[in-house]
C-alpha cells in the first residue's frame, strides 16, 4: 500500500523514481515452436523478428523487466539435434554475465531433450536461472496458453534471480520443473509436462512463485565451464515382446554404434529366455565390441533397479549399467554427453552415470 501523500512534489518525486528504477535484464531466446509466432500483414503466422512484436501482444513482460529478444532458430522441435543444443549452450554462455535471467521459447516435442542437454553443457557453474517454455497454441489463438506461460516464465526467472537460484527449468502452465527431471506427458493438455521422480521446483499461485529448498543455488566455487559435445553413435531401443537380437547384431557389424540404450520392460528387466533372449548379444556387445550398454525404464516415474527380478539381474551380470531413476530422456542425453567427455570404460561410465551432477539422479 502506497503512503498517503499531501505534498504534490512528493507524489511527483515518487512517480519519477519508479519510472527510472533499474529493471532486471532478461533475454528471451527464440528457438522455434509456436509460442513466438505472430501474424504477418496477410494474417499468416511467422516467427517474431523482434521483441516489439511479442511485447505488443504480451506487454506485461516489458513492465516486469528490461527485455531483449534474439531469434536463434525457427524450427519444428522435431528437427532439433545436438548441433542445436551446442549452439544454444554457447549463446547462453556468451550472454550469461550480461543478464539476470534467460527465457528460451521452444517447441514442446523435444523441449525436455534440449533443456536437459543445455543443463549438462552448462553444469553447476551456471550463475543465472534459465527457463524453457512453449505453448500448445500460437500466441494469437483464442484461449492460447502462450501468454500465460510467458508471464509465468518471466515471474519465475525474476523470483529465481532474487533467490540466487541458478538452474535450467521448464515452466509450463502452473508448473516449474527441473529440466533434467522433466518429460512431456501430453500432446494436447495445457499442463503438458511432468516431473515424475522429483517434486516440482516451485509452486505458482496468486501470491507468487514459491521455490522448494532443493532448488539449486548459484555457487561461487564452481566456474562456468562449457562442455557442449554430445556423442552421436548411440542406439536407443524400446524393448518389446518379440524383439529379435539379430537386428542388434547386424547394426553392430556396421561399426558405427558406440553405445546401446535399452528402454526396458519394468524395472530394468530384459528378455532372457529362448530365441528372444538378449543376454548373449549383451555379452557380445560389452565383451567383444567393448561397447557400453545402459538400461533405463520407459515407465513414467519408474526406476531401473535390476536386482529384483531374475531377467534384470542376469542382464546386469551380463554387463549392463542401470540408470536409476533418471527419465529415459535424461538417460539418453547423459549417455551421449558422457561418451563425448571421454567416459568410455564400463567403470568410468558407470561412475559418471551414478554421479548426481545437476540434480538429474537420486544418488
Amino acid at each position: 500500500m502506497l503512503p498517503y501523500y499531501t505534498n504534490k512534489v512528493d507524489i511527483f518525486s515518487l512517480i519519477c523514481y519508479k519510472s527510472f528504477m533499474i529493471k532486471p535484464k532478461v533475454a528471451i531466446l527464440g528457438f522455434g515452436g509456436t509460442i513466438a509466432m505472430v501474424p504477418s500483414s496477410s494474417g499468416v503466422l511467422k516467427p517474431a523478428k523482434g521483441v516489439e512484436e511479442i511485447l505488443a501482444i504480451v506487454p506485461s513482460l516489458k513492465e516486469m523487466a528490461d527485455v531483449s529478444f534474439q531469434e536463434l532458430e525457427c524450427l519444428d522441435s522435431t528437427n532439433i539435434n545436438p548441433n542445436h543444443w551446442k549452439k544454444l549452450a554457447h549463446y547462453i554462455y556468451k550472454i550469461h554475465d550480461k543478464v539476470d535471467g534467460i527465457i528460451v521459447t521452444h517447441g514442446t516435442d523435444t523441449m525436455a531433450y534440449t533443456s536437459s542437454a543445455v543443463a549438462l553443457a552448462l553444469g553447476r557453474g551456471l550463475k543465472i536461472p534459465v527457463v524453457f517454455t512453449g505453448s500448445q497454441l500460437p500466441l494469437i489463438a483464442y484461449g492460447t496458453d502462450a501468454r500465460f506461460n510467458l508471464e509465468n516464465s518471466m515471474k519465475t526467472v525474476l523470483q529465481a534471480s532474487k533467490e540466487k537460484i541458478a538452474e535450467v527449468m521448464i515452466v509450463f502452465s502452473d508448473h516449474v520443473l527441473r529440466a533434467v527431471r522433466a518429460i512431456k506427458t501430453s500432446e494436447a493438455r495445457f499442463s503438458a509436462f511432468d516431473s515424475p521422480a522429483f517434486p516440482p521446483l516451485a509452486r505458482i499461485d496468486a501470491i507468487g512463485i514459491h521455490f522448494i529448498p532443493e532448488a539449486l543455488k548459484k555457487r561461487k566455487d564452481f566456474p562456468l565451464n562449457l562442455k557442449t559435445n554430445f556423442h552421436r553413435g548411440i542406439l536407443a531401443i524400446d524393448l518389446v515382446p518379440g524383439f529379435e537380437p539379430q537386428l542388434l547384431r547386424e547394426i553392430l557389424k556396421s561399426g558405427k554404434c558406440s553405445g546401446v540404450l535399452l528402454k526396458s520392460l519394468g524395472a530394468g528387466n530384459v528378455p532372457s529366455e529362448g530365441e528372444y533372449s538378449l543376454l548373449p548379444i549383451i555379452q557380445e556387445v560389452v565383451q567383444n565390441y567393448k561397447i557400453p550398454v545402459l538400461v533405463a525404464t520407459k515407465f513414467i516415474g519408474g526406476k531401473a533397479h535390476m536386482d529384483i527380478y531374475e531377467p534384470g539381474k542376469l542382464a546386469r551380470e551380463a554387463g549392463t549399467i542401470p540408470t536409476g531413476d533418471m527419465t529415459d530422456v535424461m538417460a539418453q542425453v547423459k549417455f551421449m554427453w558422457a561418451l563425448a567427455q571421454g567416459y568410455r570404460s564400463k567403470k568410468t561410465l558407470e561412475k559418471i552415470i551414478y554421479t548426481n551432477l545437476i540434480g538429474e539422479i537420486t544418488s
